[in-house]
């Protein structure tokens, strides 16, 4: 009960956050164009199969947002014409309920899972993490599927630290079974996700043939006739890709990210403190192997990049941004626990990891204030 109290004032707290920001924030372009067009005027049927006008044809985001809008009988009071920007009070807070609610449930799973490992400083760390993360702040209510493959990123690393850490042989299909079908319904990137989970929980000792059947196989399958429907674009970069790439992972986060390898292999030989080290020690593969995708991704963009093309923005690769959160996370409440007892080791943390945070605090408010969207 008290878990469920906690929760539900966390989940507020998000929720609102995303109410204001929803209202504040102009309807662009992709936002418009996907409610008119796609959700508006396009038949089930069509949307099942890919047959949209938007160049993401996986179905899941337009899929949801038909369906809840239908709960309110609700479709634009205007016919767009195609303008960059439009404010529309009713229609920019009624289109972004639903990311906002999904955004809202993410942060919250993160808040809770360390809250439950490392008590209120575990807690405290995650919301001030995920607050400072810019990506989180530029497409937390925007009517896009970006809030959807945000939060089954979150519930997709979760399952799997809650899993491993507990050495579970028969680990539960159910759960990874909903997430890789949602991540295979929602964005090509998606298919790269469940690969490299199904292959890590193989790692683990995870070997099961039906639980990969049934957790990886079959909705990668399904998630390939999506990704064979994908229009052939041309790429290039629309900022550079290390911009691209600290929006989604700060440079404070990295530094943190180091200072715990640091930490972790100079304590390999004592099993005292790999007691403590086990989130971080258990995610960090699972944070090495995305970063990898990210940065080859974003250089194969660069290298292939043709003129005047479809750019690559930051939003992109914000499946990067919960794994950073949760990374960071994982590393306070790592080293929150191996300092237990120690008060002037806990007090250092807290000043290392409150500096970090205030520059990353600093450098998001930079980015949302030269945003076009909130100032």
């Amino acid at each position: 009960m008290k878990t469920l109290i906690v929760g539900m004032l966390v989940f507020s707290f998000f929720f609102s956050i995303g109410i204001l920001l929803a209202r504040h924030k102009p309807l662009w372009t992709d936002e418009l164009h996907g409610q008119q067009v796609d959700i508006q005027r396009t038949s089930w049927p069509d949307i099942i199969s890919g047959h949209t006008q938007d160049a993401n044809k996986f179905p899941l985001h337009i899929m949801l947002q038909k369906a809840f809008l239908r709960l309110f009988n609700y479709k634009l009071a205007f016919v767009w014409d195609g303008s960059g920007l439009v404010v529309n009070s009713q229609a920019q807070l009624v289109l972004r309920i639903l990311p906002d609610i999904l955004m809202s449930v993410a942060l919250t799973a993160i808040v809770l899972f360390f809250g439950y490992r490392s008590g209120f400083a575990g807690g405290a760390v995650a919301v001030l993490i995920s607050l400072s993360m810019p990506m989180v702040w530029l497409f937390w209510a925007e009517a896009r599927p970006y809030s959807l493959w945000f939060m089954l990123t979150v519930f997709q690393s979760l399952l799997f630290l809650d899993t491993v850490s507990k050495r579970e042989i028969n680990m539960p299909a159910l759960p990874f079974a909903v997430v890789h079908w949602g991540l295979c319904l929602t964005a090509p990137l998606g298919l790269i996700q469940t690969i490299v989970c199904q292959g890590l929980l193989w790692c683990a000792q995870n070997k099961r043939i039906k639980f990969h059947l049934i957790t990886g196989l079959v909705p990668l399958f399904l998630g390939t006739y999506y990704m064979i429907a994908q229009e052939k674009m041309s790429m290039c970069l629309f900022v550079s890709w290390q911009g691209i790439f600290l929006r989604n992972y700060p440079f404070e986060g990295l530094v943190f990210l180091g200072m715990y390898i640091i930490l972790l292999f100079l304590s390999l030989h004592e099993k005292e403190c790999r007691k403590y080290f086990l989130f971080g020690r258990i995610f960090l593969p699972f944070c090495l192997v995305f970063i990898a995708i990210a940065l080859a991704g974003l250089f194969y963009t660069f290298w292939k990049a043709v003129p005047q093309s479809t750019p690559v923005a930051e939003r992109h690769f914000i499946f990067l941004t919960p794994i950073a959160i949760i990374m960071t996370a994982a590393v306070f409440s790592d080293l929150w626990l191996a300092c237990e007892r120690l008060f002037w080791r806990r007090l250092g943390l807290i000043i290392i990891f409150a500096a970090g945070l205030l520059g990353q605090l600093l450098t998001t408010f930079v980015v949302a204030y030269h945003s076009p969207f909130y100032f």
